[in-house]
Formats: C-alpha cells, sequence, structure tokens
C-alpha cells in the first residue's frame, strides 16, 4: 500500500516541486488562519523558559535557543527549539508545502524559506522578548561534559537576547554584562564536549546541514576570530540535542528518522534505520534543532511530541518516514545540481522589481538592455521573469522598443523567446526584412566584441543582386537573384526576405 507521503509528492519529482520561491494558495491561506486566530495549542502542559539564541547577524529565521546553568554535579544545558508542528498539523497544506520542498535554501543574500516569511520570521521564530512555543531538551553533564540524564519537554520560551556572532563576542569579553558569566559557562561546557566528542573518534566537528543549507558558499562578513567562540557554542549544544533525541527515540522504538553517515569519504544522509553516524563517531544521531528550515526535524519533533509527551500513537509508520528519508535525500541532490538556476531566477525577480519602482510597472525590452547582453554574452539563463516580461513585449510592445534586441535574443539560449522572435519576424512582419537586417548589421553582444556580431553584405553586379550572410566573421550562406523578368525593387524584397528568413530559421529552427 502506497504511504501517504508518496500520494502528497507525486508528481513533485522534478525542481520545480522542490525549489520554489512562491507558496501554494492552500498554504498560503492557511498562514493568514495562523496569523489570524493564532496556534492551537494542544499540549498539556507547557513549563516557562528563557534564554538566548546566537545567530549570523543576516538570519530572520531563530528556531533555537540555548541557556546553561552551573549544578552540584556538573551542568545542565538547555536547548529550546521552535515548536513547529503544534502549529502546522501533519499533512495540512502548509506540511505538504514543507514536505515538498524538505528545507531552507540559502545563497548569499537569497534565501527560499521552507515556510512562508510570515512563518519563519515572526510567528515561529524565537525572535527577542517575544513568548513562542518551544520543544526543550534539558541535559545533564558531569564535570567532564560527559552525558548523565537529558529530558524532553514542551515549553513556552522568552528570547532575553538575541546575540549576532560579534555582540556575543562583547558581552563574552566584557565582565560588566549581563549575560558575561553565563556565555563563560557556555565556552567552557562547549570547549569540554569537543574534546569528549574528539576523545571518543570524531572528525566532524558538525554535520554540514545542521543549520543552513547553502547552495554554494556565501562571503563571510565578519573576522572568522568573532566567529570562532559562538559557532564552537551552537555546534557543541546543537549536537547534544540531536544526540539526545536520537537516544530517546532508540531506547522507545519509536519510528523516526535518523541522520546515517557509513564512511568518511561518503555524505551523510536521512534513513529510517538505526545506524552510526561516523563522521561524528555517535551510535545515533538524528536532526531536531532546525524545524524551521528542515522538514526531517518535523517528523523528529512529531515523534518525541506525540508518541513520547502525550502517549498517542506514533505519527508514521515505518514506511512512511522511509519515503520521507528517501525524498529528502532526493531533493537535496536537486538542490545542489539546480542551485546555479535558483540564484539566476531569484536575481531576475531582484532586477524586475527594480526595474518597475523606477520606470513604472510597464517594463519593455530596452529597459534589460545590459543585463541581457551580459546574460547572452556568459552564455547564461534568461530568468523566466525576465523571459516572460522579453514575450509580452514582443508580442504586445513598440516594435522600436525591443527592436535592437532582435540579433541578441536571435543567439539566445531561450527557445521560447526565439519562437516568439520568429513569429512577429516572419508571420507578423513587424519589421521589413531590410530593417531587420540593417539592426543585424549593428549587433554587438558586448562592448569587448571589436566587429559586429552578423556581416551582411550586400552586391550588385550587372543583372544580378546578392546578399551574403557572415556570423563571427565565418560565412553562413549566400543567396541571390537575376533581375532577369523581375522588377529590381521587387527583386531586392524578395532576396532580402529570403535571407531573413534563413537567418531565422538558421537560429530558431522551423
Amino acid at each position: 500500500m502506497q504511504s501517504k507521503v508518496l500520494d502528497y509528492i507525486s508528481g513533485d519529482n522534478h525542481h520545480n516541486g522542490i525549489i520554489r520561491v512562491d507558496y501554494s494558495p492552500y498554504a498560503m491561506n492557511q498562514t493568514r488562519l495562523i496569523e489570524k486566530n493564532g496556534i492551537n495549542d494542544e499540549a498539556v502542559m507547557r513549563k516557562y523558559e528563557e534564554g538566548v539564541s546566537i545567530d549570523g547577524i543576516e538570519s530572520l529565521d531563530l528556531d533555537d535557543a540555548i541557556w546553561v546553568e552551573k549544578t552540584s554535579a556538573g551542568y545542565a544545558v538547555f536547548v529550546h527549539i521552535s515548536d513547529v508542528t503544534e502549529a502546522v498539523p501533519m499533512y495540512t497544506p502548509l506540511d505538504i508545502e514543507a514536505l515538498k520542498r524538505t528545507t531552507s535554501i540559502y545563497r548569499g543574500e537569497w534565501v527560499i524559506n521552507m515556510f512562508p516569511p510570515t512563518l519563519s520570521q515572526n510567528l515561529l521564530s524565537l525572535n527577542e522578548d517575544g513568548e513562542k512555543l518551544t520543544l526543550s531538551m534539558q541535559i545533564e553533564l558531569d564535570e567532564e561534559a560527559q552525558i548523565q540524564d537529558f529530558h524532553v519537554y514542551e515549553s513556552t520560551f522568552k528570547n532575553k537576547r538575541r546575540y549576532d556572532y560579534e555582540s556575543f563576542v562583547n558581552d563574552f569579553i566584557n565582565p560588566d554584562s549581563e549575560y558575561h558569566g553565563t556565555l563563560q559557562l557556555m565556552y567552557e561546557i562547549a570547549r569540554k564536549r569537543r574534546i569528549v566528542r574528539k576523545t571518543e573518534g570524531a572528525s566532524m566537528d558538525y554535520d554540514e546541514s545542521d543549520r543552513h543549507l547553502f547552495v554554494w558558499q556565501k562571503e563571510e562578513k565578519i573576522h572568522l576570530s568573532s566567529k570562532a567562540i559562538p559557532t564552537t557554542i551552537i555546534e557543541e549544544f546543537m549536537i547534544l540535542a540531536n544526540i539526545t533525541s536520537a537516544m530517546i527515540a532508540v531506547k522507545n522504538g519509536y519510528h523516526s528518522i535518523f541522520r546515517l553517515h557509513k564512511a568518511h569519504d561518503e555524505r551523510a544522509f536521512y534513513h529510517n534505520a538505526v545506524w552510526n553516524h561516523t563522521g561524528l563517531a555517535l551510535e545515533h544521531y538524528t536532526h531536531f534543532t532546525s524545524p524551521i528550515r528542515r522538514y526531517s526535524d518535523m517528523v523528529v519533533h512529531r515523534v518525541l511530541k506525540i508518541a513520547h509527551l502525550r502517549g498517542e500513537e506514533l505519527p508514521y509508520s515505518a514506511g512512511e518516514i522511509g519515503d520521507v528519508a528517501k525524498y529528502i535525500n532526493f531533493s537535496r541532490t536537486v538542490i545542489d545540481i539546480l542551485g546555479k538556476d535558483t540564484d539566476n531566477e531569484l536575481r531576475g525577480r531582484n532586477l524586475v522589481s527594480k526595474l518597475k519602482k523606477t520606470n513604472g510597472n510597464t517594463l519593455t525590452v530596452s529597459h534589460f538592455t545590459q543585463s541581457l547582453r551580459d546574460t547572452v554574452w556568459s552564455g547564461k539563463k534568461i530568468p523566466r521573469v525576465v523571459v516572460d516580461e522579453i514575450i509580452h513585449d514582443l508580442q504586445n510592445g513598440e516594435k522600436w522598443d525591443w527592436g535592437w534586441s532582435i540579433g541578441v535574443l536571435l543567439v539566445s539560449w531561450n527557445e521560447e523567446i526565439k519562437n516568439c522572435l520568429k513569429k512577429v519576424l516572419l508571420d507578423d512582419r513587424k519589421f521589413s526584412a531590410k530593417s531587420a537586417l540593417s539592426i543585424l548589421g549593428f549587433t554587438k553582444i558586448s562592448n569587448r566584441d571589436e566587429k559586429y556580431l552578423f556581416q551582411i553584405v550586400e552586391k550588385e553586379e550587372g543583372n544580378e543582386f546578392s546578399v551574403i550572410v557572415k556570423f563571427k566573421g565565418e560565412k553562413l550562406f549566400k543567396s541571390s537573384i537575376n533581375y532577369g523578368k523581375y522588377d529590381p525593387r521587387d527583386a531586392v524584397g524578395m532576396i532580402r526576405n529570403k535571407i531573413l528568413e534563413r537567418i531565422v530559421v538558421h537560429f530558431c529552427g522551423k
């Protein structure tokens, strides 16, 4: 019997189901209802907690926060995670939307959130001073930072301070700062935890997707030393929470999703089977700490909350979790492969948005002059949103707004644009052949070009009129006509029409 997971993701095993900027109307409607009515909290009891968050200054989706205390036996570490699943029940539109996306994607200044920004950056985010629903893990450590005990519980959390890396370091080194002692204690615990893990054989400081999935590496805006201490703390505390959440599932025999890493040279992946994580030198590992950004964590939250804390039936069968794991692994591969295309589309949206602010909502091809030339010259894809604007202008705009671009569009990589250009030039005859050929004769893609892209040479010798077409200096074709029984003007028009058609068909197809 096919699981519900396969029903919901069927037809989405392509990048358009995984990498999308817009959200389904059903997901947006559910978002508006949550915004209007709040979250329906079904917890029997929630413990009030406070702590601090540590993230990059650009982060807007804060799904984890921490706190520590010194105890008579050692230390108590508290990891508080946004209780996303309380707001997003299983297989509701928002849940299906998140399942299809599987993760938030970060790329430089861009982010494609797994959930709409209203949720990911506001209602679910552990922003400073706001009280939010959380799922918390309390971990008791001895003086050497070895795990002694732990438990998970439902909570309401208030973020007392939203630290970025630089503000953290400022308070960390300032004895007069309010949380100086607590931050120092956090680092003391983190250093000991790192020693414990290295002693046990860990070769990887962190699983590469534990916080953010970057399409490719961002430029670091702050000096590495500013980031070293706070990231060490977050890494060790998140690993702690992930370890203990896996241990709870394994100890109780719950169907859950685990993070596996079978060999040092192999990529980590998700599975419904219990196995070790070689890179972190752990027998059991899962992802618990980023449910705003990763669907895997939502699965883990539901298992712990529904089965472990509320004593209800397991929310997923082993088969369903297996299907989720396979789909997440597949989507990660798609995201890696198509990351550049996604980045290109986002840049296109930004370009169109800026142009509309400057020029009004009606844009013409002429507004994309430099962008279009640069895109074609570099061999990149023209973003979908730009393609739509260009096609609209070719079909409906003033021809002189886009006439300059005939040569550029002919050699572009976009088949839709070329097909549209073929129609307006050959079927609709929006330009005379003479005008179109004249424009082609003055086409340069880049200022770096020393010569024009097309060389169109017309010759009249005796009773013969001929046209030679060269492309990038190489002869493309020649066509000629003998005036004979034709009026010279008709003959010239006929041969120009024929040449234009041959050029267009050569680059755009029949």
